[in-house]
């Protein structure tokens, strides 16, 4: 894997940020929404908007969108598993 990193002279904010492929990462957090929505369908009109595995997805959408944090393979790993809970 190879990590770009482009010096403008200064320490910008984001400057020292590895570029990734925004089109997987977008379809990537696209799942991540459907995740959300199962979790919502499942649980009913009843659902506590703070049940933990609907926060825990809610969280990692509203940080990419803000700040393009990616997730991390443990992550991954629990999104698959909520998946085989709510899908």
């Amino acid at each position: 894997m190879v990590i770009v990193v482009t010096d403008y002279g200064g320490n910008m904010k984001g400057s020292d940020k590895p570029k990734f492929n925004k089109t997987k990462w977008d379809m990537i957090f696209g799942k991540l929404k459907k995740l959300g929505t199962a979790i919502e369908m499942k649980l009913g009109p009843s659902m506590n908007i703070d049940d933990l595995d609907y926060r825990w997805v809610n969280d990692r959408i509203e940080y990419y969108e803000a700040e393009d944090r990616l997730l991390t393979s443990g992550e991954m790993n629990t999104a698959n598993n909520l998946w085989k809970v709510y899908s």
